[in-house]
C-alpha cells in the first residue's frame, strides 16, 4: 500500500463517514514506516464535531482499509 502527502481517506465505520488527509508519511525510530491522517468527524451527539491527527503503522493502515477505510480519487 503506497499513500501519497495530501491524499483523502473516508472512515465508513459505523456509518460516521470521517474524512481524513494524508499529513505526513515516513519512518518511525525502529526503521517501521508509518502514516498521520488528519482527521475531521462529524457529530451530532456528544460535545459534537471534532477533529484529531492520528498515527498509524503500516499493519494497522491495511487492517483499516480491507475493513472500513476507502480512497477518495
Amino acid at each position: 500500500m503506497q499513500l501519497e502527502l495530501g491524499q483523502l481517506i473516508i472512515d465508513t465505520m459505523e456509518d460516521c463517514d470521517d474524512v481524513g488527509i494524508v499529513v505526513e508519511v515516513g519512518e518511525c525510530n525502529y526503521g517501521d514506516p508509518y502514516c498521520k491522517i488528519y482527521w475531521t468527524c462529524r457529530r451530532t451527539y456528544g460535545n459534537g464535531n471534532y477533529t484529531t491527527t492520528l498515527a498509524y503503522s503500516l499493519d494497522e493502515l491495511e487492517e483499516e482499509f480491507s475493513r472500513y477505510f476507502e480512497f477518495v480519487e
